[in-house]
């Protein structure tokens, strides 16, 4: 009988999935991370074959601690922060929850785009105020994505299904990635270009890449001040891969109309980050993957990849070699 450590916020909709994810006859040991410590952790995995985690650091001590650990599987599809290199030295394979949170991320990403066109924070806000009109939505400064040209930047799992959800507003729709996608191209039209003519000719730009040293301020001053003065930023991937400073001065100085950001260089932001002060960007405390459809998604995907270890075949999403 696998013994399975489920390391996730205790009463969080994720909590709520893994039990009912889990084989009957399976020992699954559910750990709050809001309460259990790093000692506890240690000691729950010292004789557990996996591991899953949600919203929570892990140390290489718990690595070192759980001597038999088979896979751990991360319920998030980020890894960043993840002592891999420590992973990979102990022989434990590491698996991410990659494209289980992939259409509520894209979905948050259309919402971003269109709420700045509309200007929809703004509105909700005044009418709550009691004025009916604003007069920044009255029509000059507010805009359809309709015809656009709509730049993505990862055409993976959510930047697919970004494509595929904006087709409907039929733009052209231009992508940058380390590698071509046929297929997706075929459904959707999209264009593989290089990233400096994306953004230079794209009016919607959104990002969909992992956080590595290749993407680390991938959009800092030099990308921005090729992008037109109309377009906007979306961002729902990771904080760190554009340059925040060089943001707020392009947003400070109207060299871009707009930016939609569910993700930060650091998180939680601070209440004093001078970008919350501006009147041309809407934000997201990094929640555009937690829906409720997610969580089963997840948890069920950890537990697959879990039979596949122990039936010999390789698990879904592993970033580190088996």
């Amino acid at each position: 009988m696998p013994k399975v450590v489920a390391y996730v916020p205790a009463g969080s909709p994720i909590d709520d999935a893994v039990p009912d994810s889990a084989p009957d006859d399976w020992d699954l040991i559910r750990l709050d991370t809001l309460t259990a410590g790093p000692d506890d952790l240690n000691r729950a995995v010292a004789d557990a074959e996996f591991l899953m985690v949600f919203g929570a650091r892990i140390t290489p001590e718990t690595l070192q601690a759980g001597k038999n650990l088979r896979l751990v599987n991360l319920l998030s599809a980020g890894f960043d922060g993840f002592p891999l290199v420590e992973a990979g030295e102990l022989g434990i394979p590491v698996a991410t929850a990659s494209g289980t949170n992939a259409q509520g991320v894209a979905e948050m990403a259309l919402t971003l785009m269109l709420a700045l066109y509309r200007h929809l924070t703004w509105l909700d806000s005044a009418l709550r105020d009691g004025q009916w009109k604003v007069e920044r939505a009255a029509g000059h400064d507010s805009y359809e994505i309709e015809g656009k040209t709509i730049g993505i930047i990862g055409l993976g799992n959510i930047g697919s299904i970004t494509a595929r959800l904006v087709q409907g507003f039929r733009p052209t729709i231009l992508y940058t990635d380390i590698e071509s996608k046929p297929e997706t191209e075929e459904k959707t039209g999209a264009r593989r270009v290089e990233l400096d003519e994306l953004l230079s000719e794209s009016d919607i730009i959104t990002l969909h890449t992992p956080l590595d040293d290749s993407t680390r301020a991938l959009i800092s001053s030099r990308e921005l001040a090729l992008m037109k003065p109309s377009a906007i930023l979306i961002n729902t991937c990771r904080g760190p891969v554009v340059d925040e400073a060089a943001l707020l001065d392009a947003l400070t100085e109207r060299r871009i109309w707009g930016a939609g950001l569910d993700v930060f260089e650091q998180e939680p932001t601070p209440a004093d980050n001078p970008l919350l002060k501006l009147d041309n960007i809407v934000v997201a405390p990094h929640l555009a993957g937690q829906t409720a459809e997610s969580y089963p998604r997840r948890a069920g995907l950890a537990f697959e990849n879990m039979q596949r270890i122990l039936d010999g075949k390789t698990p879904h999403n592993l970033v580190t070699p088996k």
